[in-house]
């Protein structure tokens, strides 16, 4: 198998997975499992593609909308969301989060804001039904509000720690005498041109985050700390075969 068919699998997956049904409700600990394969995969496509092959890729822009109360902790988890698929992203209003880049990172980032999306209504209808909700003296929207924030907080810390592993391989393959380096630099250099020719200019901004229950802001880092993550499984030899 040529490194271009092995590529082109590779890239089939990802379409694949990011294909698959989603907002139907998963728990933190399927969106995190997702998430290693999010990384997986695309260190695989990264790692592997030629300085040729990317100059070929297309950058794609899409937008996905996140409406009701799960948006406050989406909006947390987008930037981590930004970081892990290499990214650039930013809010259009208040409910559209953009993302542009490489087409298979983009299509992991939309799946992966899809899938925490259905994460945080799945946990919180768990919180809601647990006794510590109840024992609560807060206001329902107090309590919800403070359950988001520590949710989407520790899973942001687990993507996180995903874009940070994603980026020591990146730099292991800038090491003396391999090529990563120049791969490293063609695609940002590609993206950048890509996104220059929008002529979009991006702003930062703050938001000022209140909790107001304490005991439901662990509940919801507990949520987020269920799932005891490890390195993707192509972390280590044979780093460049493709995921199973």
């Amino acid at each position: 198998m040529t490194q271009r068919t092995e590529l082109e699998k590779v890239k089939g997956r990802i379409r694949a997975l990011a294909a698959k049904t989603i907002d139907r409700g998963c728990s933190e600990a399927e969106a995190m499992i997702a998430a290693q394969k999010v990384g997986e995969l695309l260190e695989v496509y990264g790692l592997s593609m030629s300085e040729v092959e990317l100059r070929e890729e297309a950058c794609i822009q899409r937008s996905v909308t996140i409406t009701g109360p799960r948006l406050q902790a989406v909006t947390i988890i987008f930037m981590a969301i930004i970081r892990l698929t290499e990214t650039r992203g930013w809010m259009n209003g208040r409910n559209e989060m953009v993302l542009f880049g490489l087409e298979p990172d983009v299509l992991m980032g939309e799946y992966l804001l899809h899938l925490v999306a259905g994460a945080v209504d799945h946990e919180e209808q768990v919180f809601r039904a647990s006794a510590a909700f109840q024992r609560s003296r807060q206001t329902t929207q107090q309590r919800l509000r403070s359950f988001r924030y520590g949710f989407a907080e520790r899973v942001s810390d687990r993507l996180e720690e995903l874009a940070q592993h994603r980026q020591a391989a990146e730099a292991a393959a800038r090491s003396p005498g391999s090529t990563g380096t120049a791969l490293v630099v063609a695609k940002e250099k590609r993206i950048a041109e890509a996104f220059r020719d929008l002529g979009i200019r991006l702003r930062s901004r703050s938001t000022t985050r209140r909790v107001s229950d304490s005991a439901a802001y662990r509940q919801g880092q507990e949520a987020g700390r269920r799932v005891s993550l490890e390195r993707p499984v192509g972390a280590g030899a044979g780093r460049g075969l493709l995921p199973k």
